[in-house]
């Protein structure tokens, strides 16, 4: 073993590292040619692979931006709008707060004009827009009210009556009824036909039917209530009118004025005034009118009547009464109201031309 050491000295000097290498771990110190000990560096650690002490497992972060970066949060604001008080482009005006769609200024920020259908107030009575036409119960180009109803001016064709403040409370003014707040009168309208007839009427039927007609005809509210102040030999108004006990709603002319506050002040008193209007509204006086009726609504003659209001025959006669004075006061009109003239002042044949009274017998509440 001593000559292989030597060998592997001296002659194989350059396979010296193949010698050390050779040597088993822990088998001693290795030494140059000079005699020297050898010096090795460890070779660097290699990592273990096989553990897991030292692996970097990946992570996930939860962090949000505004923690990892530097950022500054920033605020909107906002740009030019109506209602910030500045008039911008396309505005004409800016009250800022004081924008209304009731005042000088539009939510829109555009001036209050008539016509854009706002109102507004202080300045404008109504402003319908397009509907500024000035049409009853509408509003005209000016942005003024157009007549209506508590104005205080009867419109013909659209009122009965206007007393402003009074419309609807019940009180009336003078001698007229009192005014509903749709300014209407408030009572049953009681008319003389503007046209005649003879005693052929067709029946107490066919009389009703004539009134009926005549105030459509003339565009009367609740028409086909109206009934004739007429009697057969059986039926009278006393028997033949529905609403004869209704508090609260006379009897009245087109006009308004009160006729009788109630058919028992009609029958016991007589009419407070002339019935002189016809359904037209036209003023006729001492005009003959078929009756059959006496001052206390029931028959005046049972066997008189134009056979039942069936014939015109000029042998056959009945009673019939005067519309109205031409004046109410003095003799003749005090006569006339205390004989109770107005449905039983003479007798007159069938063949002649009268006319009829026409009351309405039924109401309707505005």
């Amino acid at each position: 073993m001593g000559s292989a050491r030597r060998i592997c000295a001296g002659v194989f000097v350059l396979a010296e590292a193949a010698c050390i290498e050779s040597q088993a771990p822990g088998a001693g110190t290795a030494t140059t040619s000079t005699g020297e000990p050898a010096t090795t560096e460890a070779p660097p650690d290699e990592p273990d692979t096989t553990s897991t002490t030292n692996v970097i497992e990946p992570t996930t972060s939860t962090a949000t931006a505004s923690s990892t970066t530097d950022e500054v949060p920033t605020t909107d604001v906002p740009g030019p709008m109506c209602g910030d008080g500045v008039i911008d482009p396309g505005e004409t005006c800016d009250l800022g707060a004081d924008n209304s769609n009731n005042g000088a200024c539009t939510m829109m920020c555009h001036p209050a004009v008539c016509g854009d259908g706002l109102l507004w107030i202080g300045e404008e009575a109504c402003d319908f827009g397009p509907g500024n036409v000035g049409s009853y119960g509408g509003c005209t180009p000016e942005c003024e009210l157009a007549p209506y109803c508590g104005d205080g001016d009867v419109d013909a064709g659209h009122e009965e009556c206007d007393l402003a403040a009074l419309n609807g409370t019940g009180m009336s003014l003078g001698d007229d009824a009192a005014c509903s707040a749709l300014c209407g009168w408030v009572g049953r309208i009681g008319f003389v036909t503007s046209a005649v007839f003879d005693g052929a009427l067709g029946g107490l039927s066919g009389a009703d039917l004539q009134c009926i007609n005549l105030a459509e005809a003339a565009g009367l509210a609740n028409a086909n209530t109206f009934r004739a102040w007429l009697s057969d030999g059986v039926d009278s108004p006393l028997t033949r009118f529905e609403q004869i006990d209704l508090a609260g709603v006379p009897y009245v002319l087109l006009s308004g004025r009160v006729i009788a506050d109630s058919f028992a002040e009609l029958v016991t008193d007589g009419p407070r005034t002339g019935i002189s209007m016809t359904e037209l509204g036209a003023s006729i006086f001492q005009k003959s009118v078929w009756t059959n009726t006496d001052p206390f609504g029931e028959v005046f003659s049972a066997s008189e009547h134009c056979s039942g209001w069936t014939t015109a025959d000029p042998d056959s006669g009945t009673r019939m009464g005067t519309n109205a004075p031409l004046v109410e006061v003095g003799p003749e009109w005090d006569e006339w109201q205390q004989q109770r003239h107005w449905t039983s002042a003479l007798q007159s044949s069938c063949d002649k031309p009268r006319r009829l009274y026409c009351f309405e017998d039924g109401w309707r509440e505005d």
